[in-house]
């Protein structure tokens, strides 16, 4: 509510509440007066700003054209001040930056003036930090905060990557290099770097998630959204028309593997296509201020049916010799997608049939929360676990003693330096300990963004089951893709077993979405923090079987490949089912007791207007 003088004792105004409603944007608008009197002056009852007074047809007094045109004079020189401000801070960031960067990498070889090249950097650090980041947040605070974000991804990244190559150049024996001084200001400044990157990222993280800070970079994050749902939208179609002209090349030639290459394509189509589309509807019909019907979940049983449908066509089709490549597209992804459907229904309704469904949630809601996973969710886990496993190999390298004269060789040619043990560790690093931690947390992001404070646990849990099913739908496609081009006969039983992956994305990822919740309205933030960890804990433990098995190691290695994999399959098989039907046991137990009826309370006779 505006605030206004105190000697106005009773000021006309409005007042916009939002309420918890079935359409998301609806709001109801009442006129008012401030309440700083016990009655109304002009009516002479008693009422809040939030109920309409019954003789309200008088509106503020209009200001004076003269003030509204110095106003807007001075808000248009402060926009300009801003963004002027914002231009100049951020090239001065980048050329200190760059700076910085250019003098660390000379503080490590031999023939560099350490005293001069330290000053350098220290002096671009300060500059940058006072004339960069200072300035920008002066001049405009919510650029400053986006930049801010990106640069902690970016501070997290080089740090992260210093502190690892910091034992390599302590190991390279060339003369250009100095040994001791390199590895000094590689671990030094690598751990500056990372300590900056994480308080930055917190920060920002921090206040993204305020009401206040979700309203002002709304529509912002509107217009890029629709921005990227367009160019991705854009090119998944291309790929669809790239998809109809390969299968029909490839069946006039006669080629066997038409098969496997239009489901690549259909999966790189549907990567694109799925999350663009989702994006770029939502975030223009919000620019346009439309609101979202409530959502309907399915019955769980009858798209259960579906997928069983879809897997024996598809097993037929892949079955013939050569594979039936026409209707594969449709069924892979399908058979990606149904999964997560299911388990969504069964989290919303909390039975395999109707039920009674989760009320209060909207399709716009919902489908942002998958699309924002499939979208910012997946491309974040896969950059950090990029560069994850590349710290993994390298520090193993390092262990192994592999770098004398070159860097890139060895890392080239890990897999012919390394042990299996050795291999066993970096896999086993990279996925067991960073791959959940991130994918957690880069899954349960976008569910943060759409909850709000009038959101129950229950709505929470169907966000974070949604956002877990689209991440199983692109590791679904991508993995059955993989398993497709080595053994194409055994299709429906990858794709099956990909179903019992995306169990584990589902429950974890609603697991998530209960700890923002508990973390952020629910109060109790320990509560949230045992939650976050027990489902990564939980995806650290399935990743770390699978990596055990595959490694073939710790007496593994006696065993034949037939015994290892059925071994696997009855792991995966036992935990999907295990979780699967835990998912509506714990969705029902989370229900809030539905409100009493209305009829015959005091509230039933109260006027409509209220």
């Amino acid at each position: 509510m505006q605030q206004w003088p105190r000697r106005r004792r009773w000021v006309a105004c409005e007042v916009v509440s939002p309420v918890p409603s079935g359409r998301q944007g609806v709001r109801f608008v009442s006129r008012g007066v401030f309440p700083g009197a016990a009655s109304c002056p002009r009516c002479g009852g008693a009422h809040t700003a939030r109920e309409r007074c019954p003789l309200d047809a008088t509106a503020l007094p209009s200001p004076l054209p003269s003030v509204v045109a110095g106003s807007r004079r001075r808000s248009i020189l402060r926009t300009i001040a801003a963004w002027a401000g914002g231009s100049i801070s951020t090239a001065v960031l980048v050329v200190c930056l760059t700076v910085a960067g250019v003098y660390i990498s000379e503080l490590t070889q031999a023939s560099t003036d350490a005293v001069s090249a330290l000053a350098v950097v220290l002096v671009s650090i300060g500059v940058g930090a006072v004339l960069g980041m200072g300035l920008m947040y002066a001049a405009a605070r919510v650029y400053a905060k986006v930049v801010f974000a990106l640069l902690s991804v970016l501070f997290l990244t080089a740090g992260f990557l210093m502190v690892v190559f910091a034992p390599v150049a302590r190991q390279m024996n060339t003369p250009e290099l100095a040994e001791y001084t390199a590895f000094n200001t590689l671990l030094f400044f690598g751990a500056l770097t990372l300590v900056a990157g994480l308080v930055l990222g917190a920060s920002c993280v921090r206040w993204a998630l305020r009401p206040h800070a979700l309203r002002r970079i709304g529509s912002w994050s509107r217009m890029l959204a629709a921005i990227y749902g367009v160019v991705q939208g854009m090119s998944g179609v291309l790929m669809i028309f790239a998809l109809f002209a390969l299968v029909d090349r490839s069946a006039r030639a006669g080629e066997q593997s038409i098969a496997a290459q239009a489901i690549s394509v259909a999966v790189i189509a549907a990567l694109s296509l799925v999350p663009g589309v989702v994006l770029t509807f939502h975030s223009i019909s919000a620019m346009m201020g439309e609101g979202s019907g409530e959502f309907r979940p399915p019955i769980a049983l009858r798209w259960l049916a579906g997928w069983s449908l879809v897997l024996l066509a598809g097993g037929l089709a892949m079955a013939h010799d050569p594979p039936a490549a026409w209707p594969m597209p449709v069924l892979h992804v399908l058979a990606a997608a149904l999964p997560g459907v299911v388990m969504v229904a069964l989290v919303a309704r909390g039975t395999p049939l109707r039920g009674q469904p989760v009320r209060g949630l909207t399709w716009r809601q919902v489908t942002l929360a998958a699309g924002i996973s499939m979208s910012l969710g997946v491309a974040l886990a896969v950059y950090v676990e990029t560069v994850g496993d590349l710290g993994a190999v390298v520090l193993t390298l390092v262990h192994h003693g592999a770098f004398e004269d070159e860097v890139w060789q060895p890392i080239q040619h890990s897999k012919d330096i390394l042990t299996r043990n050795e291999q066993f560790a970096a896999n086993f690093i990279a996925a067991a300990i960073m791959a959940p931690l991130v994918e957690e947390f880069a899954k349960g992001l976008g569910v943060r963004f759409m909850l709000r404070r009038y959101n129950t646990r229950g709505q929470a849990m169907v966000l974070g089951a949604a956002a877990g099913a689209a991440f199983g739908f692109v590791e679904a496609m991508l993995y059955g893709l993989a398993g497709v081009q080595d053994e194409a006969g055994r299709w429906w039983l990858f794709m099956l077993l990909r179903g019992g992956s995306t169990s584990l994305h589902v429950f974890n990822t609603s697991l998530v979405a209960l700890a923002w919740w508990y973390w952020s309205f629910g109060k109790r933030p320990r509560l949230g923090w045992l939650l976050f960890g027990g489902a990564v804990l939980m995806h650290a433990m399935w990743n770390g079987l699978l990596v055990t098995l595959t490694s073939r190691i710790f007496g593994l290695e006696t065993l034949s490949q037939h015994v290892v994999e059925v071994v696997a399959y009855v792991m995966v098989s036992g935990v999907a089912v295990a979780l699967v039907g835990a998912l509506p046991v714990i969705a029902r137990r989370l229900r809030d007791p539905l409100p009493p009826p209305v009829d015959g309370t005091p509230l039933a006779g109260m006027s409509p207007w209220l």
